[in-house]
Order: C-alpha cells, then sequence, then structure tokens
C-alpha cells in the first residue's frame, strides 16, 4: 500500500489537532484547578487524567488521517482500525481510572466533556469561516 505524500492539507489538518490539543489542556488545566481548589482535589485529577486520554484519542485518529493510504479500500480500513483502536483504549483508561486510580467518575465526566465542547468550539469556528 502506499502512504500519501505530504502535502499542505496534511500539515493543515496536523497543525488543527496541535491547537484543539493544545487549548484541551490548558482549559482542563485551568478547570482543574479550580476544582481542586474549591473541591477536591481528586476531582482535578480526574478532570486532568480525562483532558489527557481525548487529547490522546485526538492523536490516534491524526495520525491515522495524515496516513491514510491512497486506495479507498485501505483507507476505510484504516479508519475502521482507528475508531477500534480508540474505543478500546478509552474504555481501558477509563476502566483503569475508576477501578485502580480511583478517580471520581464526575471528574472523569467534566473533563471529556470539557474536551469536546473545546472541540465543537473549533468546528463551529472553522465553520463560520467557511461560510464567510
Amino acid at each position: 500500500m502506499q502512504e500519501k505524500p505530504a502535502t499542505m492539507a496534511s500539515w493543515a489538518i496536523s497543525a488543527y489537532v496541535g491547537r484543539v490539543a493544545a487549548w484541551v489542556l490548558l482549559s482542563s488545566l485551568l478547570v482543574a484547578a479550580v476544582l481542586a481548589w474549591r473541591w477536591n482535589q481528586r476531582e482535578g485529577w480526574a478532570v486532568l487524567y480525562a483532558a489527557i486520554l481525548s487529547v490522546m484519542n485526538m492523536l490516534i485518529l491524526g495520525s491515522r488521517l495524515l496516513a491514510l493510504p491512497a486506495v479507498p479500500a485501505a483507507a476505510a480500513k484504516r479508519l475502521g482500525g482507528a475508531v477500534l483502536q480508540r474505543w478500546v483504549f478509552t474504555i481501558v483508561a477509563l476502566l483503569v481510572a475508576v477501578a485502580w486510580l480511583r478517580l471520581p467518575v464526575l471528574g472523569l465526566v467534566i473533563g471529556l466533556l470539557l474536551a469536546h465542547f473545546v472541540y465543537l468550539g473549533f468546528m463551529l469556528r472553522e465553520r463560520s469561516r467557511k461560510r464567510r
């Protein structure tokens, strides 16, 4: 299978994923600090854990998107593998967080939702830019 050469679009995707990841980590650090200060330190750690988990998921998918083969069937297979890998990774990491690290579920949910809202904000911003 031949891989696509690095193009301007692939650099744009990697820069986009990097910006989203940076914003997710920065906002989760802020929210975790506030939760640790006002509520409980374990909630803050749970928010950070979930945010790092979300960033790792984005990086898994981003790396797979950058290395898509030119053949559509192989590209679909690779994306299917990335989705499966992300689900397995997420489920195992959340089980580790709850069962072994004993992180509170509420903090994990806050961290996951925060990451998804940051991503949604970036998507809406890109959509409004394209409409201009």
